[in-house]
């Protein structure tokens, strides 16, 4: 899976929550601005973990605040796990 895709899944896992289409998340706004509470951004964690079958630490989001470096972040992990 491309950064991309990553990127992709992410913002549709995002758009689901805040009722937004996808490509209307900019994926270099910081993601505790786009309206997600903590509770629902554990909530997209794992339904991350589950579709990329990768471990991610809820810290992560804190570490990477944009969509971008999160899946950068996720990218490099699922390249690490294969």
């Amino acid at each position: 899976m491309t950064k991309e895709e990553v990127i992709m899944l992410i913002k549709e896992e995002i758009a689901v929550v805040i009722n937004q289409e996808p490509n209307s998340i900019d994926e270099d706004e910081v993601l505790l601005r786009i309206g997600i509470s903590s509770v629902q951004i554990l909530k997209i964690i794992n339904r991350l973990r589950k579709k990329l079958v990768v471990d991610i630490s809820p810290v992560a989001l804190f570490e990477y605040k944009t969509i971008s470096a999160f899946a950068n972040y996720l990218h490099q992990s699922m390249k690490e796990v294969v």
